[in-house]
């Protein structure tokens, strides 16, 4: 028999933990993911981030209407589908009603959001995933949310800078260094805050490990797991 191919459904039970929806068991089917610049597991269609995590609309009908008007921007850009993927640090704005929301992460690892001034909105930090040099022997950095963009060598793997939006253009360079100031995005301690003090590597193909400290007890995590943040994050109108 040929394979017949992905499935154009997702049953709610199977959706991504990332999603922070208390009904899985009561509703059988849920919108699915789209391709897009956050993988599947850790992001929320955005249909689903409007009806049933902000509950701006109480059916998908309505969530379309609302998205078709053109009334939703992802990062200062208009989104039409209500499958798009919406991920961390992602600027959730309704221009018109004069509602922001950043995409943040719970203790449980959950993708939440967290209103937002219409300042705060006009920047975003991104994670450098990934590096490389492109013809012309410039430098493209690219962002835990599929952005890539041309830069310095100063800026390695690992690190953050903080962006403009709508319009992205280079504002801030964090560097995960010693005594950086980390959001840890997954794991038993996700959504910590925690302060850099060592980066351990391990021998035999074992992924890195961070030695970190939050405001009661150090510990250690994967260090893929560290996204470095500046002071202002978890202040007024950014905390979780």
């Amino acid at each position: 028999m040929a394979k017949r191919g992905g499935t154009k459904h997702q049953k709610r039970i199977a959706s991504a933990k990332a999603i922070p929806v208390t009904d899985r068991k009561e509703r059988k089917w849920m919108t699915k993911t789209a391709p897009g610049p956050h993988p599947v597991k850790h992001a929320i269609p955005l249909g689903v981030l409007v009806r049933d995590i902000l509950r701006i609309a109480p059916t998908l009908r309505e969530v379309r209407q609302i998205i078709t008007g053109r009334l939703l921007e992802i990062d200062g850009t208009v989104r039409t589908d209500e499958k798009f993927p919406v991920g961390l640090m992602d600027v959730v704005s309704f221009p018109k009603g004069g509602k922001y929301y950043r995409i943040m992460v719970d203790s449980k690892g959950r993708l939440v959001p967290h209103e937002i001034t219409k300042d705060q909105a006009a920047m975003k930090i991104l994670r450098v995933v990934g590096k490389h040099t492109v013809p012309g022997g410039k430098l493209n950095l690219t962002f835990h949310d599929g952005r890539n963009l041309l830069s310095d060598n100063h800026i390695r793997v690992g690190d953050s800078v903080v962006v403009s939006l709508p319009k992205v253009s280079l504002k801030a360079h964090l560097k995960r260094d010693m005594g950086s100031r980390c959001l840890v995005m997954e794991g038993k301690h996700a959504g910590s805050i925690v302060k850099l003090k060592e980066i351990i590597e391990r021998k035999g193909g074992k992924p890195s490990e961070a030695l970190v400290s939050d405001k009661s007890e150090e510990f250690i995590t994967v260090a893929k797991y560290l996204f470095v943040v500046d002071e202002a994050f978890g202040a007024k109108g950014e905390s979780k």
